[in-house]
């Protein structure tokens, strides 16, 4: 009996699942820098702070609730938490670290395009396609990430100027998270 080939328009989830499993696993539960309480319950980490040719990039992964509840005890999970979907959307221009009692924010391109991911026009928002997002930005209603049971974590990178010389400690801020204390390793 022949298989039927996959559809097409399953290779981009494929392939962003295969990515996602490839970060999670390459970035191990001892290697977060740093944990805050997230949006409705959510967990946010930091999980990379790397400055490379004068630039500091830093990496966030937004894990829904029942991921926890569900390592946590082995009874039916909460269905309420598990249908859960919790929205990420957030201007970039609202990201920015503190060093020094200043605040440095994220980065752009020559084109003038944000140094950061997944972006939609100047937010952190969820994916679309070019003519839908363009649309959607002229009336700046970009549609928000969700953390939800078929989406349960969400990576977030942005790149920022490295701070002065001598800082050894940040603090990283995110719309609707608490502060991060970062450690500056150079």
């Amino acid at each position: 009996m022949l298989r039927k080939p996959m559809p097409l328009y399953c290779l981009p989830l494929v392939a962003l699942l295969a990515l996602l499993l490839f970060f999670v696993q390459s970035t191990p539960a001892g290697q977060v820098l740093d944990e805050q309480f997230g949006p409705d319950g959510s967990k946010v980490e930091l999980v990379k702070a790397k400055i490379r040719n004068g630039v500091l990039t830093l990496a966030v992964r937004y894990i829904h609730p029942w991921i926890e509840e569900k390592q946590k005890a082995k009874k039916k999970r909460d269905e309420d938490v598990y249908l859960r979907r919790i929205p990420i959307k957030f201007k970039i221009g609202d990201v920015f670290y503190v060093a020094n009692g200043k605040r440095y924010h994220v980065l752009k391109d020559k084109e003038g395009n944000w140094l950061a991911a997944p972006v939609a026009g100047d937010f952190i928002g969820g994916p679309m396609g070019e003519d839908a997002l363009k649309e959607k930005l002229e009336k700046n209603m970009v549609p928000a990430l969700q953390i939800d049971q078929s989406h349960p974590i969400q990576v977030l990178w942005f790149k920022f100027p490295a701070p002065p010389e001598g800082v050894d400690e940040i603090e990283f801020q995110i719309p609707e998270v608490s502060p991060f204390d970062v450690e500056i390793k150079r």
